[in-house]
This record gives C-alpha cells, structure tokens and sequence, in this order.
C-alpha cells in the first residue's frame, strides 16, 4: 500500500501537477459543469455482486433508548443509519458490550423491537418494520446482507431521512436538535472536500460568524457583531476555542490548522456555566478523531495551481491490546504565492507553508478508568502579505532621485496606480515573513459509576510568534511617511478543569466544574519607521479561577428547565515599557510601569425548553456573560498605559425552536437573540498626521438583536440543500471615545447585516463506487471596520467552491476535484486605517486541484 501511495503521488509531482499547473480558470468551470450534468444524465452501473466484508469491532452501549442506542452504534462502527424516529419512539435497547461484528451489534440492539436491517452498503445500514423477519437462532454468516432478510430489497422510492447530528459541546452526547443552544457542526467529508483549514474556511459557513485577519496571528473573530480588535498582552478574545476540551484563547495560536478533525462546533451567544473558561461572544469547539481499535490509516495527496503540494498521514490502531490505542496524524500544506511585488521580483507574496502533528494516546486502565494523552505541534513559516491602499484621504510626503523630500505629495492609491499596481501585484518593497510555533501536551482522566463520570483535564500550551510587513505597502524610495510592524511574541498556558458530569438517566442532570488557567504573555512591538524604531514591550501574567455548573430538572412531560451559574476571579499584572528613540509618531512619550488589576464576577444562565413533539422543540434562554479587564495594548502615552480597560458584561435573550418535518426530510431551525451589552471594549486607531495612536476604550452599551436560521432539505436520498441566513442589527447605543467623539447610534465593526450560505450535494452509486458533488456559496454583506461608519467600510464580497469526489465501494481509495472561489472573485477578506487611509488585504483568488485518499 506504502508503494502505490509512492507512485501515485510521484505521477501527481511530475507529469499531472504540470497539467494541472496549465489548466486555466475557464476550462476547470467548463470541467466541473460537464462532470455535474454528466453525474445528472447517466444511469448508474450496477455494483458488483460480491459481498462486503465485515470487521470485528469493540463495543460498549448501555441499555437505553433506542435512539441513543443507535447512534452510539453509528459513532462505534463509524456507519451511516437510515432510520425514521417515529420507528425508534418509546423502544429501548439491551446493553451492548464486546467485540463482534457490526451485524452481530444491531441484531442484538433490536431485539425485540420489531425492526429489521438491510445494508445499502459498506458503510449505509437502512433499518425498518418492513425489514423485520423473527431472526434465526444462528447467525449465518457476518458477510451476509440484512436481518435474515437477504432477499429483502430497499424500496425504490424510499426518502432517507435527513441525518441525526450530535453535538458534544454541552458535555454530553446529545442530538444536536434536542439542545436549546444556537449551534453549528460540521463534520467529515464536508471538511475534507470544502477544503477547511483553519477558522477563516468556517467563517462564512456559520451564520453570525465573521473572521478577517491582519495576519494569521492577528486574527479578528466577530459572532453576532462582537469580537475582540485589541491585541495587547493582557486583553482576553471575546470568542474563544476549545482543542480537545483545552482552552486556546490567545489571539496568536487561535488560528490553528484543522485536519484530522471529527468535527467542528460552533456555539453562539455567551458560555460559561459547562466550559473551564468562559466566552462571552460564543465558543468554537474542535474534536480531534480517537484512536481506532483496529489497524488503520489513511494517506493522501494534493497538487494544485501556484504549484500547491499537500500531504497527509494517519496511522492509528491498537499498541497494547485492550490497553492502550494510538493515532498519529501528519500533515503538511504548501503552495507558492499568489501575490507579485513590484519592487521584490521573484517573490511570492501570500503563500502557505505549514506543516502540522497531532498524536493520541488512550490508556484503558480499568472497566471505567481511562486516560487520553493528547499532543499537536505545528510549524507556520510565511512570506510577506502584501497591503494595498485602496482608499486614499491623506496624501503622503515624496522623496526625490536624492533620497531627500522633494516637496510634492500624492495619495497612496495614486502612488499604486502609477506603478499599475493591483490586488495581484503590489509595490512594497520590504519584504515581510509570519515565522509561528506552536505546541501542547493535554492529559484527559475520566472515570465513570453509578455517581455519572468524573474527568480531570490538564494542558500545557505555548506559541512563539514572530511577524513583520509593511504596513502602508509603499516603496521605501518614493516616500518616507511608512511604517513597517514587527512583533515577537511568546506565549504560554497552563490549565487544571475539573469536571463531574452526573448520570445520562439521573433525574436531575447536572455538570459542575472548577477551574484554574495560568497565562503569560511576552509581547513585544517594534514601529520600523525609515530612519528610527520606537517599541513597547508588554509582560503579562495572568491568573484565573473558576467554579462553574449547570443542572436540568423535569417540570413535566416534554418540558425542562435548566439554571446554571459560573463564578470568576481574575488578577493580572503587567509589566510594560516605551521607548520611542527619538521617534513620537505612534508611541509619544517613555516610560516604564507595572499595572495590576483584580475582578470577579457571577454569572448566571436560565433555560426553558419544551419539546413539543419528538420533531419539534421550542426554547427561552437568558444568560450572563462576561470578559475580564485588563490594559491595553501599545499605549502612546503614560496617561493611555495607567488606564485600566473595565470587564465588559452582557445579557442575551433567545427564543429558538428547532423543528424536523415531512418524515425528517426537512430540517428548519431558528433563533432570535436581543443582547444588551455594557462597557463594550472598543479599539480604535486614532488618525494623527500620516499616523495615528492607538485607543481602547469602553462603550457604555450597544445592542445587538438579529435572526439565524439553519435549513437542510433533503428531497430524495441523492440530493441534499443545507446553509443558513443572518439577520444583524448591532449598534452602539451610548458611546463617546476617549477624545469626545461621539458614536451613538453607528453600527459596530465587523458586523454585516446581511450573511448567506447555500450549499448543495448529490450522492449517487457509479459503477463501482459512490459519485459525490458539492457546490456552495457564500455572502457577506458590508461592513464597517471603524465605529466612525463614515470611513474604512469594507465591501460585501460572494463567494463560490465546488468539489467532485469518487469514492470506491470498497473505502479503500476516493479522488476529488476541488475548487475554491470557483468564479475567481477579487475580493478584500481585510481592512484598516493607517494614517487617514485605508488599506486592504486581498482574498486568494481561484484556487483548484485534486485530491487523492487512499485508506488501509
């Protein structure tokens, strides 16, 4: 297998990947056309008449309901069920535990229940009264399709219902349509083939979810209109993410690489009584896959335009057996830029270079004692992302042949299109570079009774970040009025949860937890004007505690209410300097200071949910939430610097229904929110002459209210419609900044009123195999970077991808052709103000190629 993986990809480097290389934009459009009306216009091959081999597979279901019961067996046989809930209501399952065939498995959990099973295939199992046969006493064979029932055929005009989500996020395994929260997952395949690699791919796939980056460690994460700008060492995110149950909260590690991932959920609106730290904004939870009993794994390679090369590993199985299982995932990205710069020939500005590692361990130390040891490195080394001036207010000084100021002045887009510079082809003319590490080591202790599960996570984390651009993207030999940012930043955490999760059949399900979050962040920022560099070196520590629970009661049949509560303490001290060198440009005055600040704080959560029926469920929620204090980061002044930034706080209103209908072939669910925030903590870069300072400061309020609604409609059990809408209204209520402007009334940054996501599928046997196609679209609506809406407004931008995949009917080998930003849109994913002008990071144009996966 090792050897075909070799040769492949070696064909896939030389002779294909210049194919590739060569095909352009309006042939692949014309490809991908022709593969969607030929998947469309030819009738299916019959598959192949040999049977699909089973594997044994290790199993541990307790006796439950059956619905529970079956995806617990979906998720332990890593099978796909085709099952109405109307067939599952008011049955219950026997207790499962061994290793045995999956066939074995489902005859033993639907025993007694008068449902019967056929295999559409390998992995897709369709269960059903009309399946049902008494079953013999002895089971035949584990190749043999169905319930006894091998001359049972699956009805031609069977709909398939649409697939049950589960959602871990609220520290049980739940359905992601019985939880009254807004939540979003995505899952494999969709990962692979949509190609998402880091949290700027989720972005416009979540509704109320935005991302746009100064840098990948630099970061700006908005939901619902809230999101944090301040960069400084002793400020926390408002949106926060979690890696296997560990907090990753600093602005330089949060846009990690995804691979590997059994998927990806997002929590909008404040969390804190079921999390170790708390999020005020929402939560993006990421789960890495487990170690697998059996031997397995998976090789894959891409090659793509601007010479992309990617390779992915896995290797996982058991190492001692029923002792210890292991995983280890490796993967590599890589692609020349796509970005030009004049003044730089043979650099390729905007380019991916990363290279990532994740291993697991999972020691089975006793019938309900385990422990996960859980690892990931990554390594980030990037070229210059070359800034474009694309709004010009405040001309800028030029140098003449001599090097000295000639007297004359134009705007900085003037500047660009003399040189006929564009999105593609920038003029600075300093080279820039991202260098980032990052690594952790977690251990996960769990251990289960007739008193639930106790767990004890533990996690060490640290990132070294090193960056410099140029800011205003102009040449050094025309002008003198530039600013090139350095920044060199360490950072490192360590974190103690304790969590007690009570029984899934307890009358009252509670969760409660401690925790404790150590953070220390070294962050220093050089200003590299022409001539002089003025840097502010900042030194925080941080220390937070926690105790946090939730529990739900019963108030009568169908409706539940749940209160929850979290208490924090929180202390910081800092340790900052300015030395401007001559320079009071951006830093005005020296000085070194210690800061130190202290808050606490409770915070409460009150939900009330009705499931009305088993397809619909309605839900009141009012919770708390709330960010720390803190300093802010590159203060100009010593008045700036003593400040102390106040907590900011929030209550959120939502009602939410979550509703199935038509047989589960339609899934619609919808939430409305009114959240009422205080002491908003707002950034600003205050324009002074061809510069400006740094500013943060804290609203007094701002509302925000708005609509998401999530759809899947699934017509037949080829095709499937899914995406979402937002609805945003975010406005400062009461704002005044520290120089007496006033804002009242204005829209808050990164928060468009408008967001769109649609997304199609079809699935379909082909010959010996399964055909998949994918198209989705995505539309941000325009936004205000700056709480002076009448500047730095960011255009709304639509975007395009599509996929083709293969897939054997064995699983041993599938192929994808793959475009992102089909229609090669020019867009801007980045924008800010410098010195009264704006200036934009571009999106990455059309980028395509394939994909081939081989699994053992």
């Amino acid at each position: 297998m090792r050897q075909i993986f070799v040769d492949i990809f070696s064909i896939f480097s030389g002779d294909l990947k210049k194919i590739l290389s060569d095909v352009s934009g309006k042939f692949l459009i014309c490809l991908l056309i022709f593969s969607f009306v030929l998947l469309f216009g030819l009738s299916s091959y019959g598959q192949s008449a040999g049977l699909l081999r089973e594997i044994k597979k290790d199993f541990d279901i307790e006796a439950q309901s059956l619905s529970t019961a079956l995806l617990d067996f979906g998720a332990q046989a890593n099978m796909s069920l085709l099952v109405r809930k109307k067939d599952t209501d008011e049955k219950t399952s026997k207790a499962l535990k061994g290793q045995m065939y999956p066939k074995e498995a489902l005859i033993t959990l639907l025993g007694g229940t008068q449902l019967g099973f056929k295999y559409i295939n390998k992995k897709t199992i369709s269960i059903s009264p009309a399946l049902f046969q008494e079953p013999n006493s002895v089971i035949s064979s584990p190749l043999s399709y169905g319930h006894e029932r091998g001359d049972v055929l699956v009805e031609e005009d069977y709909i398939s219902p649409i697939d049950e989500v589960v959602v871990t996020s609220l520290r049980r395994r739940s359905n992601m349509q019985k939880v009254p929260v807004a939540v979003t997952v995505i899952k494999p395949p969709f990962i692979r083939e949509a190609r998402i690699h880091d949290i700027e791919d989720v972005g416009t796939r979540v509704p109320g979810l935005t991302v746009s980056s100064f840098s990948i460690g630099q970061p700006t994460i908005h939901m619902r209109g809230v999101g944090s700008n301040d960069d400084g060492a002793a400020l926390d995110n408002s949106i926060v993410m979690f890696i296997d149950d560990v907090y990753v909260g600093r602005i330089t590690s949060i846009n990690m690489n995804f691979y590997d991932l059994e998927q990806i959920e997002v929590i909008r609106g404040p969390q804190g009584t079921l999390y170790g730290k708390n999020a005020i904004g929402g939560a993006i939870n990421v789960t890495s896959k487990n170690p697998t009993e059996e031997l397995s794994g998976e090789m894959e390679a891409t090659i793509g335009n601007y010479d992309r090369v990617d390779i992915r590993g896995v290797i996982s199985g058991p190492v001692i057996k029923d002792k210890l299982l292991a995983r280890l995932s490796l993967h590599s990205r890589k692609r020349k830029g796509w970005q030009e710069s004049i003044f730089l020939p043979g650099i390729k500005q905007n380019d991916e270079n990363t290279w990532s590692a994740r291993g697991k361990l999972l020691f089975v130390l006793g019938e309900d004692l385990r422990m996960d040891i859980n690892s990931d490195y990554s390594r980030d080394d990037l070229e210059s992302t070359g800034r474009i001036p694309v709004v010009g207010r405040v001309p800028v000084r030029l140098l003449g042949p001599d090097g000295l100021p000639s007297g004359a002045t134009a705007l900085p887009t003037d500047i660009l299109a003399s040189f006929g510079g564009n999105a593609r082809n920038a003029i600075n003319s300093d080279r820039g570079f991202t260098d980032r590490t990052i690594w952790g080591l977690s251990s996960r202790i769990s251990q289960e009774g007739g008193y639930g599960r106790l767990l004890s996570i533990t996690a060490f984390r640290k990132t070294d970040f090193a960056w410099l651009e140029d800011s205003t993207g102009l040449p050094s030999s025309l002008t003198n009025q530039k600013v090139n940012s350095n920044v060199d930043e360490q950072h490192s955490q360590f974190s103690q949860e304790f969590r007690w999760i009570s029984p899934d059949d307890a009358a009252l399900k509670y969760v409660a937890g401690f925790y404790y979050l150590f953070e220390q962040t070294r962050r220093i920022e050089n200003f590299i004007f022409p001539q002089l560099i003025s840097t502010t070196d900042q030194d925080n520590k941080t220390n937070s505690y926690a105790a946090f629970g939730e529990a739900t009661y019963r108030l009568a049949d169908g409706i539940n209410f749940t209160a929850g509560a979290r208490l924090t303490h929180e202390t910081k001290k800092m340790d900052q300097q300015n030395s401007t060198n001559g320079d009071r440009t951006i830093l005005l005055e020296d000085f070194t200071l210690r800061n130190e600040g202290a808050w606490t704080d409770f915070s409460p959560n009150f939900v009330l949910s009705w499931q009305y029926s088993d397809d619909i469920m309605l839900y009141n929620s009012i919770s708390r939430g709330y960010k720390s204090g803190g300093f802010q980061g590159a203060p100009a002044t010593l008045d700036l610097a003593r400040r102390t930034i106040d907590p900011e706080s929030v209550w959120n209103f939502e009602l939410g229904v979550k509703s199935q209908w038509l047989e589960d072939r339609i899934r619609l669910n919808l939430v409305g929110f009114y959240s009422d925030y205080r002491d908003l903590q707002v950034v600003q870069f205050k324009t002074e002459g061809n510069f400006g300072v740094f500013q943060t400061s804290n609203a007094a309020s701002a509302r925000l209210r708005g609509l998401e609604l999530e759809f899947t409609v699934k017509p037949t059990k080829e095709i499937e419609f899914f995406g979402s809408y937002a609805f945003l209204d975010a406005t400062y209520t009461q704002f005044n900044d520290l120089s007496g402007r006033d804002f009242t009334g204005n829209r808050l940054r990164q928060a468009p009123r408008h967001s769109l996501y649609l997304a199609f599928f079809y699935e379909r046997e082909f010959r010996l195999g399964r055909l998949r196609f994918r198209a989705d679209y995505r539309y941000q609506g325009m936004s205000f970077r700056e709480p002076d809406n009448s500047v730095t407004i960011q255009p709304a931008f639509d975007l395009v991808d599509a996929s083709l995949a293969y897939e054997s009917s064995d699983n041993v080998w599938e192929a994808t052709l793959w475009a992102k930003n089909l229609l090669d849109k020019e867009y801007i994913s980045h924008l800010y103000v410098l010195g009264g002008n704006d200036y934009a990071i571009f999106g990455t144009p059309r980028t395509y190629g394939l994909t081939v996966t081989l699994n053992f």
